[in-house]
């Protein structure tokens, strides 16, 4: 029967028989206490049955639904709203179990509330995912109970939704306001680039500070003052994220991968790479060649980034710069900003990469993205205080400087490294591309 598959008996209940029990065997012992506890038990049990009878005689009693986005931002937290309905004529105390995807291991997340007759209420929680991919939500379970709370009603209310969790394109939003440093508005100051701009942007009258050799001659006959050429800096350059997806990218920190925090540090600087008017473009491999999209500025082409990135799981193999090297050459032939982002854990790994690197450099500017182990620097930096805290301690630091010496190596060979902590990677990389187009060494 439907009353039996809905009905649950809480923990008041069952206190409830403990004392009563309790109480009978009082009253076998002091035989003055017999009626007064049968009383009692009766009245409290007429309580009960009333009680259930209560939350059975309204039908779809509780309704309820659940509120998601389309998508969730991976390692972020997502809204998630359950919104409820209570038809009773009275006022009912609910206690809210959301049937979470298995990947999130919550189990204890049970809300409480009250609603009063005919009302309606939101309940909202945050759900951080970890893992790109699709999670799958269950049925909300609410327990519906009167004022004794001698009895609770089971509602399984909305449906089993799926949805997809994608790379954090909500970070993007945070970023925006980084790739508008190119325009102005009345009031800004303008900012000279350091290298020389070569595309051209407008021609204006001469005031202090203009670079003389500017002076349109043409311009200023027909006006009868000093005018000089503007210059923006170069649109349409092409920008391509070379992704490692080897064994070194598999690495946790904060139960994220290196990988999962490169691609959202792609997916941001793909956003201002857009934004800025110049072309971006994407190439992901490990032991072999993987996904390759054309660096391009049409609309849509952070979409298919996005999409391409959704997908993206990191081997155990070691990554084949060889295939690398051969596909980049294949398939971009012309001058490039490479953003590469991999993980050269020591200086045996740097030196087996570095020549393909430096072959890279001769037609192309490579940008080498590492992470810093954020988790190690703190080791290092602890004070030691036994012989066992200066053992750990000696090792973290011999990463440690193991990694700058990566980074100086690289920049030695002239190629520009960036060491970042992966929380600090998508604004780093970032920073790292708006300096390079301001130098106009793109």
């Amino acid at each position: 029967m439907r009353i039996f598959r809905e009905l649950y008996l809480p923990s008041r209940f069952f206190i409830f028989c403990i004392i009563g029990v309790f109480a009978l065997v009082m009253a076998f012992i002091f035989p003055v206490l017999y009626w007064g506890v049968w009383g009692i038990i009766g009245i409290v049990g007429i309580g009960v049955v009333m009680d259930i009878l209560l939350l059975f005689t309204t039908k779809e009693a509780i309704l309820g639904r659940r509120k998601l986005a389309e998508k969730f931002s991976n390692g972020e937290d997502n809204e998630v709203k359950i919104v409820l309905q209570n038809r009773y004529p009275w006022r009912v105390y609910l206690r809210i179990l959301d049937e979470i995807p298995i990947p999130f291991q919550i189990r204890t997340l049970t809300k409480r509330c009250k609603m009063e007759s005919q009302g309606e209420k939101v309940i909202c929680y945050p759900l951080r995912p970890v893992k790109r991919g699709e999670y799958e939500f269950g049925k909300i379970q609410v327990f519906a109970a009167t004022f004794w709370g001698f009895a609770e009603r089971r509602f399984s209310l909305g449906e089993e939704t799926k949805i997809v969790v994608y790379p954090a394109f909500a970070e993007m939003r945070k970023y925006e306001l980084m790739a508008i440093g190119a325009r102005q508005h009345p009031g800004d100051k303008q900012v000279r680039p350091v290298g020389a701009s070569t595309s051209f942007d407008q021609i204006k009258p001469y005031v202090v500070g203009d670079d003389p050799r500017r002076v349109n001659w043409k311009a200023t006959a027909k006006c009868n003052r000093l005018m000089v050429n503007s210059y923006t800096d170069e649109k349409a350059q092409s920008v391509y994220c070379l992704l490692d997806k080897g064994r070194t990218m598999q690495f946790p920190f904060r139960e994220m991968t290196m990988l999962d925090y490169a691609i959202n540090a792609v997916l941001a600087l793909t956003d201002v790479i857009l934004k800025k008017g110049d072309w971006a473009g994407l190439y992901t491999f490990s032991n072999t060649s993987d996904i390759f999209i054309k660096s391009d500025n049409r609309g849509g082409q952070l979409r298919r980034i996005n999409e391409a990135l959704y997908n993206q799981q990191t081997y155990f193999l070691e990554s084949d710069f060889e295939q690398m090297y051969i596909a980049v050459n294949r398939f971009v032939q012309t001058r490039s900003l490479l953003v590469l982002f991999t993980n050269f854990e020591s200086m045996a790994g740097l030196e087996r990469r570095l020549p393909l690197l430096r072959k890279l450099t001769r037609q192309h500017l490579l940008l080498v993205v590492l992470f810093e182990n954020a988790e190690i620097r703190e080791v290092a930096e602890e004070t030691a205080e036994s012989v066992y805290d200066i053992y750990f301690h000696t090792l973290a630091l011999e990463f440690t400087v193991e990694k700058e010496r990566i980074v100086r190596v690289l920049r030695q060979q002239g190629i520009p490294a960036l060491l970042c902590r992966p929380e600090d990677l998508s604004v780093g990389v970032i920073n790292a591309y708006l300096k390079l187009k301001e130098k106009n060494v793109i």
